[in-house]
Parts: C-alpha cells; structure tokens; sequence
C-alpha cells in the first residue's frame, strides 16, 4: 500500500499531534493508496483506488488540526 502526503494548508494550532492511529478516515475506497495527512501522518482517506474521489477540496485532520489539500486529481 503506498501512502500520499498531503499538502498542509494551515498547521495545527497547538503543534501537538494525537497519534495517528487514534484518527479514523475521513473516506475509505478499495484501492491501495492512502492520503495522509501532511502534518502527523494520519490517514484521512484510506484504500483510494485510481476512478475514486473525494467530495471536498480540504479537509481539517481530526488528530492535529491541520487544514490538508487533497490532490486536484483526488476530488470529486
């Protein structure tokens, strides 16, 4: 499974980061690639396949607070 580092859009506000395997995904496909969020690492859309997409263009990590991007080619 690869992962994709997404592109963070504002940072957390505190820097403190809740460990990534506490944060479930925000969307979940039957692909291979995970999208992870740039600042703590944890997947906010897991298993994406190549025809899958998301419906937003942002989205704001449950475990950090960070803002992250999805890729262009990712959103819905």
């Amino acid at each position: 499974m690869s992962a994709v580092r997404l592109k963070v859009r504002r940072p957390p506000s505190d820097g403190a980061a809740a460990p990534p395997q506490s944060v479930k995904p925000l969307f979940r496909g039957t692909g291979d690639t995970d999208y992870v969020c740039g600042s703590c690492g944890a997947v906010l859309a897991a298993s994406m396949g190549p025809g899958q997409r998301v419906i937003v263009d942002a989205t704001t990590c449950s475990g950090c607070g960070a803002e992250n991007e999805f890729p262009v080619e990712l959103r819905g």
